[in-house]
């Protein structure tokens, strides 16, 4: 017997499909299930896949109809009871001593529960069985129990349910598996190796999942652990790294908007300095001229003020001897009035008696137009009264017409060239175009196919295309007839049925001609025009579509145009019969023009028929009219000489009045001479203040005006003005002074606050130029300018800092580098010396870091270039295990294993990169670049960069051993030609490959060894080498093929022939028939227990 412990001694199953509850025993060296296609031997492979692997990366190696899952194992129940089921292997771990391992399953979830059984209590050191478990060992009262309560109702041995990691580590340990498949990719790995071995299945033989299956991720992640760990040791590098640059950068960022400030900050102050001295010495000397001119307007005006006094003492003078002349005037009135007596009727009838004659005057005016002769006058009159009558009514008329918007319809109307016979003439136009709108409304009727009282569309569907003129007429004609019977109080001919008029309708045709043809209806003949548009005359009656469309618009477009004209005509008549006496205005209308050119004559406008034979019959008392005028003449002239000379006196009066009372009348003689009396004491008052020489100066200057009161008047105001043009000199010039020192006061203001009153202003400096004017070009914009700029920078600088635009160069310099200046007391001629100071110190702590985070980028570098030429001795291995004599294939074929370095990752940048570490070039080259660099994974990527390698890279990649490489692998025959083989060929070299990968790279010496191998005899030949390589290596082989694969022997395999148990339950399930070397078993349990029995 072969020594490979540990091997699987059993399998059972409780609850599975085409399996029922079954033992199956296991040689140690060979076991093979054979049967037809669905026998459920296939599912051997898949057991022992689930039992070793879990559930997390089962997948069936088996193709099916639907997917085969974890709970597709299961046998079905009937009711709503859940499925269960377990799978267990007995693992033999020494002779006689075993450990069971299995997997429970439940039909609500694809997630298997793994369990184990031994005979001890401690799970970490397993204590061996001394009798393996059978499938009825785990049935309590013939029932499936859940894994829980299983667990604690076992009483054989101890069984404990783990979790899955859990699980592979205690086989681990126990040195069941030799492998670790707590790790994921080791996991993955094996479970795609019994997939292989089963089927091939999920093998893919691309570099990638090749390099993956071969070495998986441990070693790189080894290497990224380690790099983590380092970075992380260097933590506080990084931070300082970071906080050194941050440093310089804010030092070069800050640096710069120091050395600005600053600058703006000089200009600032030279410019403002400039500005203020300016604007001092301006003001000043303003403020001197303005003191000067005010004394000199003083002097001005004290003498215009004089000048105005004895003008208004010369018209106060003239005041007096007005008022005098007013009591004067006011006693000749009432002298002249005892003295005189007017005849105030004298002037009524003189007037009266003048318009007499202007009367007459007129009259004859009339006469000399009108040939002399009265009754040509009257004529005249009356025509001229009747022709502008006449025009105005047309003016009416015509205005009537505009408003309504007819004055064209009219003039082209019959109302206008014949109104008597309008009437007669509008209704035949109006007949005829109704007839017209009726017979355009049955050939819209008819052109209208979709209606059905269309003749058209009868047509089409009735009779014969083309069809003859004759016809259509007629059809055009009886349209307007219509099809549907008219009330009987509007009774007219209508045609239910055109079949009974067309019905031999040629037949009765008679006498055709150009206009048209009579039609007989049962003895009454009836004239049809002809019809002026044809239509009707095509062959398909499909070809109308187009032209009875076209027919139809002209139709419709002829009716709209015939409802237009109708409407119109009636609204004309209509609104012409709104208006009275329509007839008159309408025979007026034709004297149009004759009218609109006449104008009556000028003294006829507003003269009325009475007024007219009033100025006749004072025409014929021309005699008596003179003789009157003549009497009266010389009495009213004579009463008007006296009336004007008292009105002159009234005037004047009333005229001296309003100027010194205020438009009051009939003033009382005892106020004007209070008025004198007053005057006269205020003009003597007024004298005292003159000085004799002033009088005489003043009296000389106006002696031509003494007498002349409006011209005095005249003086007065010039001079009044004059006074006021001082007065507001004075006010300029005071206010001029006043402005000045509020200016001076400003600028002395802006000199403390701006300067401390560091400027010495000169007093005696003159300026004439105003630094404030001049808009762009002034200074004082140029100073604004330069102090915004300045202010708006320090706003800049110093947004969300506790300062504002008046902060000083020492605290700016202090908040912004405060570690270059720790106080706002600065030098600031030391400013760029000590930034300089400090720069070069940062730069030094950053070299020192840079060169440490070298030094783990060349530890981490050296290993993985350990763990890149272990992998390329791996693969050479692994080449030479499939070479050898014993891995041959079959048709001279050969599995092959190679590598080719990657092109994206060259290997020749480890080695400078090493070389470069290697003779210490840490300050120079490529070095001196990346100790620059904070981030050590940029560091990483630029090394590799400026080394050769491409721009696009992760750091992860580049600590990956498996990057720096591709695999090939290929079936190749003596000559190394590369073949494509069979898949008996291609799985047989997945095979050996798999068994190089457990072999060569990661197993250790103990634990199972197991190569189940679906379709057996498809492997042909291939299988005997693999039968060969297994019994060497001391891996158990279970073979599954519907015949059995390769020669049976008499003691080297068991042999399980499975029955078709698809619809079999467990009162019909047939067990397979079993083979046990030399012994040929058909109730395989009876051996089997008698095996167990005997341990």
């Amino acid at each position: 017997m072969l020594n490979n412990f540990p091997r699987i001694y059993s399998l059972s199953t409780i609850g599975i499909k085409q399996h029922f509850n079954a033992d199956y025993l296991f040689h140690p060296y060979r076991t093979d299930f054979s049967g037809e296609s669905g026998s459920g031997k296939s599912m051997i492979a898949d057991m022992i896949q689930l039992i070793l692997v879990g559930s997390s990366e089962f997948k069936s190696a088996t193709d099916g109809n639907k997917k085969r899952d974890v709970k597709g194992m299961l046998l079905g129940t009937k009711g709503n009871s859940t499925s269960r089921g377990y799978i267990f292997l007995n693992i033999e771990i020494k002779p006689k001593q075993y450990i069971s391992i299995g997997a429970y399953i439940e039909g609500t979830s694809n997630m298997a529960d793994m369990f184990i059984i031994q005979n001890g209590y401690d799970w970490e050191e397993l204590t061996n069985l001394t009798t393996p478990i059978l499938a009825k060992d785990l049935i309590i009262n013939n029932k499936i129990e859940t894994l829980k309560n299983l667990c604690e109702k076992f009483e054989i041995a101890n069984m404990k349910s783990f979790k899955r990691k859990s699980y592979h580590q205690i086989l681990f340990n126990n040195d069941i598996l030799s492998l670790d498949l707590t790790k994921n990719e080791t996991l993955k790995t094996f479970a795609s190796i019994l997939r292989s071995f089963s089927r091939g299945k999920g093998f893919k033989i691309e570099s990638e999942n090749l390099k993956k299956f071969l070495f998986g991720d441990d070693e790189q992640n080894i290497i990224l652990e380690k790099y983590k760990e380092e970075v992380n040791n260097i933590n506080n590098d990084f931070h300082e790294h970071k906080r050194y640059l941050a440093e310089i950068n804010l030092i070069n960022e800050k640096w710069n908007l120091l050395e600005d400030a600053l600058t703006k900050s000089n200009n600032y102050k030279t410019i403002y300095t400039k500005y203020l001295n300016k604007r001092f010495n301006f003001w000043n000397t303003l403020q001197k001229k303005a003191i000067t001119e005010k004394e000199k307007n003083t002097k001005n005006l004290d003498e215009t003020n004089l000048e105005l006094q004895f003008i208004e003492n010369l018209i106060l003078k003239l005041d007096i001897k007005e008022l005098e002349e007013l009591l004067d005037t006011k006693e000749r009135i009432i002298e002249f009035n005892e003295k005189n007596e007017l005849e105030y009727d004298i002037e009524n009838k003189f007037l009266e008696v003048k318009q007499f004659k202007l009367n007459v005057e007129k009259v004859k005016k009339w006469l000399k137009i009108n040939d002399e002769d009265l009754e040509k006058v009257k004529d005249w009159f009356f025509t001229q009264k009747k022709e502008n009558n006449a025009k105005n009514k047309l003016e009416e008329f015509n205005d009537y017409l505009t408003n309504e918007e007819i004055v064209t319809d009219f003039e082209t109307s019959y109302w206008l060239k014949d109104f008597d016979n309008a009437q007669e003439k509008f209704s035949i136009e109006i007949d005829k175009l109704e007839k017209e709108i009726n017979e355009q409304e049955a050939l819209s009727k008819f052109s209208d196919i979709n209606n059905p009282e269309s003749l058209l569309r009868w047509a089409t569907e009735n009779l014969k295309f083309p069809i003859s003129y004759e016809i259509e007429s007629i059809l055009i004609y009886f349209q307007k007839y219509g099809r549907v019977k008219p009330s009987e109080e509007n009774s007219k001919r209508y045609i239910p049925e055109p079949e009974e008029l067309f019905n031999k309708v040629n037949d009765n045709i008679k006498e055709i001609s150009e206009k048209g043809f009579w039609l007989n209806l049962d003895g009454v003949h009836e004239f049809v025009e002809c019809s002026k548009n044809r239509v009707l005359d095509i062959d398909n009656p499909k070809e109308l579509i187009n032209s009875i469309v076209e027919f139809k618009d002209k139709v419709n477009s002829k009716l709209q145009n015939l409802n237009s004209q109708i409407e119109t005509k009636r609204e004309l008549k209509e609104t012409l019969f709104q208006f009275s006496n329509l007839k008159e205005h309408v025979k007026l209308y034709g004297r149009k023009d004759e009218l609109s050119e006449f104008k009556i004559h000028i003294d006829l406008e507003d003269i009325t028929e009475d007024s007219f034979n009033n100025l006749l019959n004072d025409y014929k008392r021309e005699k008596k009219i003179e003789k009157k005028y003549d009497e009266l003449k010389d009495r009213y002239q004579k009463h008007l000489n006296k009336k004007n000379t008292l009105d002159n006196y009234t005037k004047r009066v009333k005229q001296l009045e309003s100027d010194f009372f205020d438009e009051d009348s009939n003033v009382d003689d005892s106020i004007i001479e209070s008025r004198i009396v007053d005057s006269k004491e205020q003009l003597l008052e007024q004298e005292k203040n003159f000085e004799k020489k002033q009088i005489d100066v003043f009296q000389k200057k106006y002696s031509k005006h003494i007498n002349d009161k409006s011209k005095l008047i005249g003086l007065r105001y010039d001079t009044l003005e004059s006074r006021k043009d001082l007065l507001v000199i004075k006010k300029e010039k005071e206010d001029h002074i006043s402005v000045s020192e509020e200016e001076l006061d400003e600028t002395n203001r802006m000199n403390v606050d701006l300067f401390k009153s560091t400027i010495k202003f000169n007093n005696e400096a003159e300026e004439f130029t105003n630094p404030d004017e001049g808009g762009n070009n002034s200074l004082k914009y140029k100073a604004d300018s330069v102090k915004s700029d300045y202010k708006a920078y320090l706003r800049l600088i110093t947004k969300d800092s506790p300062y504002d635009d008046s902060v000083s160069i020492g605290q700016l310099a202090n908040y912004l580098l405060p570690t270059v200046f720790p106080t706002s007391k600065v030098n600031e001629d030391l400013i760029n010396n000590n930034i300089a100071d400090r720069l070069n110190k940062l730069t030094k702590d950053i070299q020192e870091i840079g060169s440490r985070k070298v030094e783990i980028l060349g530890d981490i570098f050296n290993q993985v270039y350990k763990v890149y030429t272990g992998y390329l001795t791996k693969i050479n291995e692994i080449n030479s295990y499939l070479k050898k004599k014993n891995k041959g294939i079959t048709g001279g074929n050969r599995a092959s294993l190679s590598y080719k370095k990657s092109v994206h990752y060259p290997e020749n940048w480890l080695s400078s990169f090493r070389k470069q570490l290697n003779n210490q070039m840490n300050y120079t080259g490529l070095f001196s670049d990346l100790r620059e660099e904070i981030d050590i994974n940029k560091m990483m990527i630029k090394a590799f960069q400026k080394l050769g390698g491409s721009a696009k890279v992760e750091p992860e990649d580049l600590m990956d051993p498996k990057s720096y490489f591709d695999l090939d692998f290929h079936l190749k025959l003596d000559n190394d030609e590369i073949n494509s083989g069979s898949n008996g060929q291609t799985y047989t070299a997945n095979a050996l490959l798999c068994l190089a990968r457990i072999s060569l790279i990661e197993e250790k010496d103990v634990g199972l060894k197991i190569m189940p191998i679906d379709e057996a005899e498809g492997l042909g030949s291939n299988y005997d080498m693999l039968h060969e390589l297994a019994e060497e290596e001391k891996y158990q082989i279970v073979t599954m093929a519907i015949e059995t694969a390769g020669e049976i022997t008499d003691d080297g395999q068991y042999i399980y022939i499975m029955n078709e148990n698809n619809l079999a339950d467990m009162e019909n399930f047939v067990p397979p028939l079993g083979i046990f070397s030399d012994e040929v078993f058909e109730d395989i349990n009876e051996y089997i227990n008698r095996v167990a029995k005997n341990g």
